[in-house]
């Protein structure tokens, strides 16, 4: 008997491969505030233009580039949406593997998908159409969008929208905001390692997969471990 009715998922690092499109959109928006203003804001390291993906719009800026200052950051934020849409139009970004195939299967299986995500509206609504994967979702949620006060909120505010228990549905993402926001909900966590963690960033979630096969494998027997049905046995969890 399947466990589990509603997956929900983050999208950038775990539906959609951003890396080539943040970078590029980062040195240009720093490129065209710095022309614009007369400003010295020096460009990010790869690292750190990564390390700050899954944050909002604001903080975003406000930890990739800190010397912007803060009249600027919204226009700022502006540009780095400007360069990203040009660049995946240019075909710079992409889906990663097994993510097309795999949510036509789960659709086809009965799951309710959703997606709940830190980006702003018009980036999450540009990815989701330009990629043609708004047909597999019944709820998508932003930051942007929502009056949440984190991500946690969103997903709370997709299960109740679904009238979903909490303990039937999985968030699956890249970032130990995902595994936050998911505990926080009460609902299960999958964190997916092909995305943007660290090492030891996922750590905290009940499962981790390596792949998209593996997660639809994983949930064929969900939830699969002692200890996780213990966590709503005992009651830890709401529902």
């Amino acid at each position: 008997m399947r466990t589990v009715d509603l997956i929900i998922f983050d999208l950038d690092g775990t539906l959609y491969s951003s890396k080539a499109t943040t970078v590029g959109a980062l040195e240009c928006a720093v490129r065209d505030i710095n022309e614009r203003h007369g400003l010295n804001i020096p460009q990010p390291t790869e690292a750190k233009v990564m390390g700050g993906v899954g944050n909002t719009r604001e903080d975003y800026v406000h930890g990739v580039l800190p010397s912007v200052p803060d009249e600027h950051v919204d226009e700022v934020a502006d540009l780095i949406w400007h360069w990203e849409h040009k660049l995946i139009e240019g075909g710079k970004g992409s889906l990663f593997p097994g993510i097309l195939g795999g949510l036509a299967g789960l659709k086809t299986m009965g799951y309710e998908l959703a997606v709940a995500t830190n980006a702003g509206t018009s980036y999450m609504n540009f990815v989701l159409d330009y990629f043609d994967i708004r047909k597999y979702f019944s709820e998508t949620w932003c930051a942007g969008e929502q009056s949440a006060g984190d991500k946690g909120d969103l997903i709370t505010g997709i299960i109740q929208r679904l009238d979903i228990l909490p303990r039937r549905a999985v968030m699956i993402g890249d970032r130990s905001s995902d595994i936050h926001a998911a505990k926080k909900a009460g609902v299960w966590s999958v964190g997916c390692t092909w995305g943007f963690a660290w090492s030891t960033e996922l750590d905290g979630a009940d499962q981790t997969v390596g792949s998209f096969l593996d997660f639809l494998e994983l949930l064929k027997g969900w939830p699969g471990k002692d200890a996780m049905v213990a966590r709503h046995i005992d009651g830890s969890s709401q529902d």
